[in-house]
């Protein structure tokens, strides 16, 4: 009867440290969350005068057991490897790069507005280059249509030619 109770008191001890560590990692994920949402602040006031960034640009925190501020589609802070480190990662299909590694909000702050406006530069430069090759052709395409213009109008005048019977063989 002694062993079954000294049995109990182990398992309610054991669940009692369970249920701290439990506690202590919620609390350790809220941790993150709320640095991450005063980073997201940081950003969003560097960022309240520039009428272009507010229209491209849609930051959010994602909560949950890793939180992380989704910076774009494939770039995200996370407080990795410790709950002060701010890591900017850019994912990729096997791999998640990492960019940045501070534990200075600020710097962290300046930094994705940085990567921000790198990002936007590449998406401007890559819709130029689409509208420009959209709307230029080369010689060799040149040259191609006049021949198939000259072969599809003699095929035409010969066929007119056979019809009218203005050409016989």
């Amino acid at each position: 009867m002694a062993e079954l109770d000294q049995f109990m008191v182990a398992l309610k001890t054991a669940r009692l440290a369970e249920a701290a560590q439990v506690e202590a990692l919620i609390h350790l994920s809220d941790a993150r969350a709320l640095r991450l949402k005063n980073l997201l602040e940081i950003v969003q006031r560097r960022l309240l005068n520039s009428d272009r960034a507010r229209e491209l640009l849609e930051l959010y925190v994602q909560e949950g057991a890793a939180p992380r501020l989704w910076v774009n589609f494939t770039s995200s802070v996370v407080m990795e490897p410790d709950p002060r480190t701010y890591r900017l990662q850019q994912d990729t299909e096997q791999v998640s790069e990492i960019v940045f590694e501070t534990r200075d909000v600020n710097e962290m702050a300046g930094y994705v507005i940085r990567h921000l406006a790198r990002r936007v530069v590449v998406r401007e430069k890559f819709a130029v280059a689409v509208a420009r090759k959209a709307k230029s052709y080369s010689v060799n395409d040149m040259i191609y249509v006049w021949i198939m213009g000259i072969v599809f109008g003699s095929m035409a005048l010969l066929i007119l030619g056979f019809y009218l019977g203005k050409i016989h063989f």
